[in-house]
C-alpha cells in the first residue's frame, strides 16, 4: 500500500470548500490575498498545505464579478501588482448563508457513509481528529 499525500482518499485538500472558506474569513474583517491564502492554508481542510496562490485569485476574480466581494486597490507592490483589499459584500453574506446550510446538508451526508463504512468494517464511531492510515488507491 503507497502511502501517496495527492491521494483524494488522503484528503490533502479540498478545494471545492475555498468559496466559504473565502467568505468565512471576510466575514471576520477585509484582508489581502495573501493573508487569505495563508489563513486558507492553516484550516483543517488544507492540512498546512499551501493553496495554489492562482486558484485563489481566480476564485477570487470570480467572487467579485458575481458581486460576493469587493476589492480595492490599497498600495503599488515593490515588484509586482497592486496590493488589493478585499471585503465580503451583503450579496456575499447571503451566499455564506446559502453555504452554511448547503455544507450541513453534506455533513448529513457525509455522517451517513462514514456510519456506513464503518458498518462494512464492524466499528463504531471513531473519534473526529482520527488521521487516514495510508493510501489505499495504490497511487
Amino acid at each position: 500500500m503507497k502511502n501517496d499525500a495527492s491521494c483524494p482518499c488522503e484528503g490533502s485538500s479540498l478545494v471545492g470548500f475555498i468559496q466559504p472558506i473565502i467568505l468565512s474569513l471576510l466575514g471576520e474583517g477585509p484582508c489581502h490575498g495573501y493573508i487569505l491564502m495563508q489563513n486558507i492554508g492553516r484550516t483543517r481542510l488544507w492540512k498546512d498545505n499551501k493553496p495554489d496562490a492562482a486558484g485563489v485569485y481566480r476564485a477570487l476574480r470570480d467572487m467579485e464579478a458575481r458581486g460576493l466581494i469587493q476589492s480595492q486597490s490599497m498600495m503599488p507592490g515593490k515588484a509586482g501588482p497592486d496590493r488589493r483589499m478585499f471585503v465580503i459584500t451583503e450579496e456575499g453574506r447571503k451566499c455564506a448563508r446559502s453555504w452554511e446550510k448547503t455544507l450541513k446538508n453534506y455533513r448529513r451526508g457525509i455522517t451517513e457513509v462514514i456510519g456506513l463504512l464503518g458498518d462494512m468494517h464492524g466499528k463504531d464511531d471513531e473519534p473526529d481528529d482520527e488521521e487516514p492510515s495510508g493510501c489505499c488507491c495504490g497511487n
